[in-house]
């Protein structure tokens, strides 16, 4: 996703109060596509729950004293806002479920493609996507601090098939595709492992690239850290990787205060001779 200066992504985890917790996790699921992680207290009718939409988290409470629904107080005091990849789509989703638009889908002058929608209980929604990147004072803001955004590295993978790649990634490692150019072979594309973004592009020998299938060789190994490394391990090979290693507990000794780090891996070659080790640090 493009980065826009006048709109940081943080880390914050909101609380949303809700009358019924059970009925918030179903019309949010169904209107807005969040996914439940977990729910607390009564299944039937929790006292809380988190959810979560891409890496958008939110908790969800139950109402109680000192408490109140913007539909129940007639009034609101926060705006959600939510970074998604298609908001055009998220947008004729949200209308055809019924979902109270108030305000349609535009560009604003600081960089942003958003619409504004209401849920069940009254709470404020923004859904957005960066379509520009717009400096705060380019469009009028008074700037005390400048932001820093950090710099992000993702590798491009050489193939000598961008469409079956894609297919291969998606089914190995349930990739999303978040952008394509071109078609057939010839495609390069953004893809992401639940949040964690690579890109991949039909080999080029007239600009320095080759796919390690088609050289020989590899120069790189890709690290990929999941919760589950032998289920993972276990997907990519059914979907046509060769296995590299097998996944078993390693011992790494590294400078630090913690001079011992144990982690579970393995590790496949995919069918255009790309490896990926797959694990995660048990300790």
């Amino acid at each position: 996703m493009l980065s826009n200066h006048s709109v940081p992504v943080g880390a914050v985890l909101p609380h949303v109060v809700y009358d019924d917790v059970a009925q918030a996790i179903q019309w949010l699921a169904s209107t807005f596509g969040f996914r439940e992680h977990f729910r607390y207290g009564d299944p039937a009718a929790p006292g809380g729950a988190q959810i979560h939409l891409g890496e958008a988290w939110i908790m969800l409470s139950q109402s109680r004293a000192g408490t109140a629904t913007p539909a129940n107080s007639g009034y609101r005091t926060q705006t959600l806002t939510v970074f998604v990849e298609d908001v055009d789509a998220h947008y004729e989703r949200s209308k055809l479920s019924g979902a109270r638009i108030i305000e349609e889908l535009h560009e604003t002058e600081y960089g942003e493609r958003q619409y504004a929608v209401l849920d069940l209980a009254g709470h404020h929604w923004l859904f957005s996507r960066h379509a520009r990147d717009v400096k705060p004072q380019e469009w009028g803001a008074i700037v005390a601090e400048p932001a820093v955004l950090a710099p992000q590295i993702s590798v491009m993978l050489a193939v000598p098939d961008g469409s079956a790649a894609i297919e291969f990634y998606k089914a190995a490692f349930d990739a999303t595709l978040l952008w394509s150019l071109g078609t057939g072979a010839a495609v390069v594309a953004g893809l992401a492992i639940h949040g964690a973004p690579f890109f991949l592009a039909h080999e080029a020998p007239p600009y320095g690239t080759r796919a390690p299938s088609s050289a020989g060789f590899t120069t790189v190994r890709i690290e990929l850290f999941v919760d589950d490394p032998v289920a993972v391990h276990t997907l990519a090979i059914a979907a046509g990787a060769v296995e590299h290693s097998p996944v078993r507990e390693h011992t790494h000794p590294t400078v630090g205060p913690r001079p011992i780090r144990r982690m579970l891996q393995g590790s496949v070659t995919d069918p255009f001779g790309h490896i990926w080790l797959i694990g995660k640090f048990l300790e």
